[in-house]
């Protein structure tokens, strides 16, 4: 798994918040210059406060990447039946049962929000003429779109 920040920089960011925490400021401590030994520590916190929200953010990212995989593979089902009938209307069965294995995972794996969601079109234009299966299959995969787009943000 590809992580959005490598491990090295976060742990290049903890060893620079020990040196500030501990080098720096018990330094300046030692020879009663206070001024810099503050600034050692607030910098200190703020590196630290930094590796925290780099370590959170490498989390996140591992954690939501099954989810982006799924979905991708679903998008993926649903380009390969696009690609089966190009330019001809997509059989009515294919269309249900891609949409009966979308809407299990979603269910299974996220929740009811995004069943809600999934089904719904509003705000979408569609330009095909190919049938309502294209239509409705193009609105799911716009969906797909947005869900992962949100494991990502």
């Amino acid at each position: 798994m590809k992580r959005l920040v490598p491990d090295w920089q976060v742990q290049l960011v903890w060893f620079l918040a020990g040196v500030f925490a501990t080098g720096a400021a018990w330094y300046f401590l030692s020879r009663d210059e206070f001024l810099p030994a503050g600034s050692s520590a607030a910098a200190a916190v703020v590196l630290a406060t930094v590796a925290v929200l780099l370590q959170r953010l490498n989390d996140r990212n591992v954690r939501f990447s099954g989810y982006r995989e799924n979905l991708a593979r679903s998008l993926n089902e649903a380009e390969a039946l696009f690609r089966a009938h190009n330019g001809q209307r997509i059989p009515e069965d294919a269309y249900k049962d891609w949409v009966a294995r979308a809407t299990k995972y979603l269910r299974e794996q996220l929740d009811e929000s995004y069943i809600a969601r999934f089904g719904n079109f509003s705000g979408m234009t569609f330009f095909s003429g190919s049938g309502p299966e294209k239509n409705a299959l193009d609105g799911h995969c716009r969906r797909l779109h947005e869900f992962i787009r949100e494991f990502t943000e």
